[in-house]
């Protein structure tokens, strides 16, 4: 994972955010720090079916962020898609926060996951 976004969920990492908040996460984190990114879903063979999965695109950096359904989710790098699957990839509009409405979300994942 390159050095800034390592940086920059440090103080996240404890959290199993779902995937669409992980991206929003990551988005709000860069956003912060005057850096575009770009997010999409994309599809991926896994047991014999195509299954959607959220990605963000930084600086030609691709970073995983989990199934497109899955409520408890990690990043993690991945090797940049084809032109093809880009082609066919899903923009997917993910709301800008604040850093104080990240903390909020995050607030609420941690409250929940020890309820």
């Amino acid at each position: 994972m390159p050095t800034l976004i390592e940086q920059l969920l440090a103080p996240y990492r404890q959290l199993n955010l779902s995937a669409f908040d992980n991206m929003k996460l990551l988005k709000g984190l860069l956003a912060e720090q005057q850096q575009p990114c770009q997010c999409f879903e994309l599809q991926r063979q896994y047991e014999q079916q195509s299954r959607g999965y959220y990605c963000i695109e930084w600086q030609q950096t691709w970073i995983d962020c989990g199934w497109s359904n899955d409520y408890s989710a990690s990043f993690s790098t991945m090797d940049a898609p084809s032109e093809l699957q880009v082609s066919q990839a899903k923009e997917v509009e993910v709301p800008l926060l604040t850093l104080q409405q990240l903390s909020f979300m995050c607030m609420q994942y941690s409250h929940f996951d020890h309820c």
